[in-house]
Parts: C-alpha cells; sequence; structure tokens
C-alpha cells in the first residue's frame, strides 16, 4: 500500500480510537435541534467561523442553520508541471462557495469556478494556446455525525458529497464528476487542532471521453497564535487510479480573523514531486 494512503489511515483510526473519549452527549447540539432554515440559530450562539478554505483539508464543522457564509478563492496562480513541455500556466478569479445552513448538522453549497485564464507554453512560441472563461459548476451537501459545538468533546467527524455540472465549456472538466469526503478534526488543545481527510472522487478525462477514480488523503495541523491570527501547515498527496504514481505537495500559509464572521487568508502550495502543482493564493470569508 503507497505509503502517504497509509499514513492517512492511520490518522483516520488514530481520531476514531481518540472518540471514545468524546462526551456521547452534546447539549448545545440538542439545544440547537429546534432551528432551521426558516427559524436561523441566534447570532449570539454561532459556531466560531470554521470555513472549508484555505487548505484541501476541508471542514466537518457545518454552518448553523438558517446562516449564509461566502468563500472565495479571490485569486490563485497554478503553475503545473514546471520545467516539462508544454508547461501550463493558470489563473482563476474569484472561485467562490455559497454555504447555507439547512439544519444543526447539515448544510447545502454551491461552488462556482468564476472566471479562469489558462495559458499552455510550448517551445515553439508560435504553438503557445490561450483560454479564458466561466468554469464549473459544483453541488454539494455536508453532514457532521459528531462534534459540530465544542461541548462534544475534542472530535468531530462529517461527510461531504458532490455532484460537478461540466457547466464550463473549455474551462471544465467536460464531463459530470462525483465525489465523497471524510474530514475529521481532534482538538489537542486550546491551540493546537489536527485534521485529516479522506476522499474518493470520480473525475473525468475530456481527451480520453471517460471517467477514472482518484484520491487525495490529506493531513493538516493549525496552531492559533491569538485570537486573530492562526498559521497552518498540511501534506497532501494525490493519486490516479490509472497509475501508480502519488503526487505530494505541502500547503502552508497565515489565517486572519477580522471579528466573529470574516476572514483572510493566503498562502503557498510548494511542490515535493516533479508533476505536483505549483500554486499561490488569496481568499476571505464571510458569514452572515
Amino acid at each position: 500500500m503507497p505509503q502517504p494512503y497509509s499514513l492517512l489511515l492511520a490518522a483516520l483510526l488514530l481520531l476514531a480510537g481518540l472518540s471514545a473519549r468524546a462526551q456521547t452527549t452534546d447539549s448545545a447540539t440538542v439545544a440547537k435541534s429546534q432551528y432551521s432554515l426558516f427559524h436561523p440559530v441566534p447570532r449570539a450562539q454561532l459556531r466560531p467561523l470554521t470555513p472549508d478554505r484555505p487548505g484541501v483539508t476541508e471542514s466537518p464543522i457545518t454552518l448553523d442553520a438558517g446562516h449564509l457564509q461566502f468563500e472565495t478563492d479571490l485569486g490563485r496562480l497554478i503553475d503545473s508541471k514546471p520545467g516539462a513541455v508544454p508547461r501550463e500556466r493558470t489563473i482563476r478569479a474569484n472561485a467562490f462557495v455559497l454555504k447555507m445552513g439547512l439544519t444543526n448538522r447539515t448544510d447545502v453549497q454551491l461552488f462556482l469556478d468564476a472566471y479562469e485564464w489558462d495559458r499552455t507554453f510550448a517551445t515553439d512560441t508560435s504553438a503557445t494556446q490561450r483560454n479564458r472563461g466561466f468554469g464549473d459548476i459544483t453541488l454539494r451537501v455536508k453532514h457532521n455525525f459528531i462534534g459540530n459545538d465544542t461541548a462534544s468533546g475534542p472530535l468531530s467527524v462529517g461527510i461531504i458529497g458532490y455532484v460537478r455540472l461540466p457547466t464550463g465549456g473549455p474551462q471544465g472538466a467536460g464531463g459530470f464528476e462525483y465525489g465523497v469526503l471524510l474530514p475529521a478534526i481532534y482538538a489537542l488543545n486550546d491551540h493546537w487542532n489536527l485534521s485529516a481527510q479522506l476522499p474518493a472522487r470520480l473525475a473525468f478525462d475530456r481527451d480520453a471521453g471517460q471517467h477514472y477514480l482518484e484520491t487525495s488523503p490529506s493531513l493538516n495541523l493549525d496552531h492559533s497564535f491569538t485570537p486573530w491570527l492562526t498559521g497552518f501547515v498540511e501534506v497532501v498527496a494525490t493519486h490516479d487510479f490509472r497509475t501508480a504514481r502519488w503526487e505530494e505537495a505541502i500547503n502552508l500559509g497565515p489565517v486572519f480573523f477580522l471579528g466573529k464572521n470574516i476572514q483572510f487568508d493566503f498562502g503557498r502550495h510548494f511542490a515535493l514531486t516533479r508533476e505536483a502543482d505549483r500554486e499561490y493564493f488569496v481568499g476571505f470569508v464571510v458569514r452572515r
């Protein structure tokens, strides 16, 4: 079994084992069960802001019922396969997600790759290709099993299911894509959190005209330096099951909390293997 996959499974098993120490009764969750989309949770009872960005590892914690949250990759520069020919560079602007809390444990999400510039560099400058346009739309549902509120203990586990619609034309995947993610967080103490995620994705290969299975397990460690500043480091390993190759990378950067309902972040995606992308990104989150 590939080493990154084994490490992630070990981390998930560790988190599952630690769940035995978590309390089985979550008084905050029980109290909030009366709220819904049309009966919002009072703002004084909102959970701490816990978005799915900026890393690959997403949060198992859902948005409070009756509230909206906007998360955006305000800008992202992707340099694919540096040193290879052809070389591909992509700029994405305002790829965003709009979330809506349905119940105390479930929210729905709409993703839109808003605008994308692609440029492929060849050895012959006359062969350089340029594309631009809007990307695909993705519909997602997140459900929390345990740990949506801190009273339930240090462990939080959830599931995210999604379908990607091929609305982006040349900028999109070219076909329907489906996936499921299993994210988990364990609070080591008041300042350190360990997160893990195991995803499975049925991706679409536009050139081959067929689907294939892909996974990208990840581990994330974050530390709260102050109430307004958190730093994170994340290891990601992507595997295409058509090949025996793993692509590995590290994400890191700061996260700034501008009050209880606004987050600003930026960071860098460092490639550890030749095939992995190099990325720079900046974004923010607003909740109401």
